[in-house]
């Protein structure tokens, strides 16, 4: 009994690690605009449901920066909107290209103009995952980050702090 509650333990703790690590580095990698970028790879939790892309409140998007040339008129694509100084990722479907030069290019969507390095990703060529957006977000929202992470290692760090002062103190651990 006690054997399988050891694995038990020991299976949510590797759980609990994995998790940790991932929402420490979503922290870490975020770019200058507050995304979790890794490489061309950039993290997108969807907000609110929308029509148009088919995507739901708590989706999580992983969206590649395609070439430049990779993206047509008519491809919905996920841009960095800077405007009012508010870094948001927003979505439409290209309505015109400019080609600039051979590293850059400008794009139209709407009644919206952005260059190729405010570009993140094209709809079609984004990999979904349901409702995980919604978890990583608080995971790495302050509190979340807080209350899942810092207080659980702080608890277990004074429980083990504690076990060797009562060691220390009274000399060695007693096996139950």
């Amino acid at each position: 009994m006690k054997k399988g509650i050891k694995i038990v333990f020991g299976i949510i703790g590797v759980v609990y690690l994995i998790v940790a690590i991932c929402g420490i580095a979503c922290l870490l990698k975020k770019n200058e605009f507050g995304y979790p970028q890794f490489g061309n790879k950039t993290l997108l939790v969807i907000e609110e449901d929308n029509k148009e892309t088919g995507l739901k409140k708590g989706d999580l998007l992983v969206l590649v920066k395609p070439n430049n040339d990779d993206v047509k008129i008519n491809d919905g694509v996920f841009f960095y909107d800077t405007e009012y100084k508010k870094n948001t990722i927003n979505y439409g479907n290209v309505t015109d290209r400019e080609v600039i030069n051979e590293k850059e290019t400008t794009f139209s969507v709407a009644t919206k103009k952005f260059s190729s390095e405010y570009l993140v990703g094209k709809l079609n060529d984004s990999k979904k995952y349901g409702t995980i957006g919604s978890i990583l977000n608080v995971l790495i929202s302050k509190w979340g980050f807080f209350l899942i992470i810092i207080v659980p290692f702080f608890i277990i760090f004074m429980i083990e702090l504690f076990a060797i002062y009562t060691e220390v103190k009274y000399g060695k651990k007693k096996n139950n």
